[in-house]
């Protein structure tokens, strides 16, 4: 420890040995020979650090920064021996050239020590030819990115983080009007002004999704917004916002739609419901003012036409009770005319009042076809058995929203015309069946009767309308008007397929609910 003492005392005492020009024998080529050469190893040592730290001022992002530290203070070490063995020629300072010795060794040691701990990452390093395939991936990804995105049917923008545009498509161009140069780098609210709080709630839901763990690439949002063009026109549009990773930062994609031409669809759609809500009032006030006049009918038909019918049906019947075989036979005749006359217009009547009461005064319930039916033909029974009729049922499905009554009587008017207009000499056979479609009940009854021309089967349901002669088939031509309303009331139709002397069939829909 005392000569360790010592050393630093005498550090730059040189009183101990000579200088080097007096140790041997020097010839002046042999001793400038080593001198110069020093310098020269020196001056060498000392311009390379200066070079390193040059390099590294200026990439900010180099590796190893402590490595390249560590060589310049290794070779400055190694280049002051040099400098120093050739400054002992004139000056004998060995003491301090063996104490830059003992730090160049330091030194050395600890630049090994920490090339063995970065040698292994060294080598994880890429080559040379690997980063030039990788740069020439990522151009063709780039290039392909670029295509896929000019190819896109649609306008796309792609904004940065601070809602600055980044890349825009050739449809962005045609549908904006503005070229690439004006756009790029410019804030994304020029094209769509209210985009921009649109672009923070995505930024807010990034965020919060890469908080929980959830990942942020599903996430999109999509608004109806308004876009500007480069003209100052306003016009609407779809935007779709979807997060896009990026090596420059988070970047987001707005993919967006012209709907020009669907909210003024929208526009035309909602005037025509209004024209058409605005036209079903007024139809149906009309409709109101016509069964309002309808009811005023009914009440004259049922008062004020039935008691002068009755009367004077009276006094016919009273007429011909007592003065029938008296007179002649012509007016015997008229007497019958009169009677019969008055019969048929007591029915009309009665059926005209029972076709303006459909739906009237009752209330929609659940009806079971089945039981319907089975009641029907059992009031029909008598007609059945004389006219030896076979009868076939379906199961018939159970109606939740149906008004019995006037269902009653559309099954009771078919069945009985079916019967009615029977082919002579052969057994009358009825199907009555049913199937489910498209929301509705479709019943069919089916029967070999004489069948109906093509000519007539949509007169058929015109009130008082009639085919045949009453001397062949009685009747006020009603009933299939009457079906008609009953079907219509349940929100169905009715209609007939026949073919003359083979049959026919008449369908009729209810709706389920």
């Amino acid at each position: 420890m005392k000569q360790v003492v010592e050393f630093f005392e005498k550090l730059l005492d040189m009183s101990d040995w000579p200088s080097r020009w007096k140790c041997g024998t020097w010839t002046d080529f042999h001793g400038w020979l080593y001198i110069i050469s020093d310098l020269l190893v020196w001056s060498a040592y000392f311009t390379i650090p200066f070079i390193i730290i040059k390099y590294i001022s200026k990439r900010h992002d180099a590796r190893f920064i402590r490595l390249y530290f560590l060589f310049a203070g290794f070779i400055l070490a190694c280049g002051a021996t040099h400098f120093f063995d050739a400054v002992t020629f004139w000056f004998p300072v060995y003491r301090i050239n063996a104490l830059v010795r003992a730090i160049t060794g330091i030194i050395s040691w600890i630049t090994i020590f920490y090339i063995i701990k970065v040698l292994p990452m060294a080598f994880t390093l890429r080559s040379s030819a690997e980063l030039e395939a990788e740069v020439e991936q990522r151009k063709k990804a780039e290039e392909k990115f670029r295509n896929l995105l000019e190819g896109a049917p649609d306008p796309i923008v792609i904004v940065n983080e601070e809602g600055l545009i980044q890349l825009v498509n050739a449809q962005t161009v045609k549908m904006f009007g503005y070229t690439r140069n004006e756009m790029v780098n410019q804030k994304v609210c020029m094209l769509m002004p209210m985009l921009m709080p649109m672009r923070l709630e995505v930024l807010e839901q990034i965020k919060s999704a890469d908080q929980q763990g959830d990942g942020s690439s599903h996430i999109s949002i999509k608004e109806e917004l308004m876009g500007t063009r480069n003209t100052g026109e306003v016009f609407p549009v779809e935007v779709c916002l979807s997060p896009l990773i990026t090596e420059e930062g988070l970047w987001l994609s707005a993919a967006i739609r012209d709907i020009s031409k669907m909210k003024q669809m929208e526009r035309t759609i909602r005037e025509a419901n209004a024209n058409l809500e605005r036209k079903v009032k007024q139809r149906t006030a009309e409709l109101e003012s016509k069964n309002k006049e309808l009811e005023q009918f009914a009440y004259v038909a049922s008062h004020d036409l039935q008691e002068p019918l009755q009367t004077t049906s009276g006094f016919v019947q009273l007429l011909r009770k007592q003065y029938h075989g008296r007179l002649d036979p012509t007016a015997d005749q008229y007497i019958d005319y009169v009677v019969q006359s008055s019969g048929r217009m007591k029915t009309l009547i009665k059926d005209l009042l029972d076709y303006s009461r459909i739906g009237r005064g009752n209330e929609s319930r659940q009806v079971d076809c089945n039981v319907l039916v089975q009641e029907v033909l059992a009031d029909l029974h008598n007609v059945i058995v004389e006219n030896g009729v076979y009868i076939k049922t379906s199961p018939l499905p159970m109606l939740y929203n149906a008004y019995a009554t006037e269902l009653k009587s559309l099954f009771q008017n078919l069945v009985s015309n079916s019967i009615k207009f029977r082919k002579p000499g052969i057994t009358p056979v009825i199907h009555i069946d049913a199937k489910q479609t498209n929301g509705f009940w479709q019943f069919s009854v089916k029967d070999n009767g004489i069948g109906i021309e093509d000519q007539y089967q949509e007169r058929i349901f015109v009130i008082f309308q009639r085919l045949h002669n009453r001397s062949i088939y009685d009747g006020s031509g009603i009933g299939l008007a009457h079906s008609k309303k009953i079907a219509e009331l349940h929100g169905g139709k009715i209609w007939v397929q026949s073919e003359p002397g083979v049959g026919s069939t008449f369908y009729f829909t209810i709706a389920e609910n």
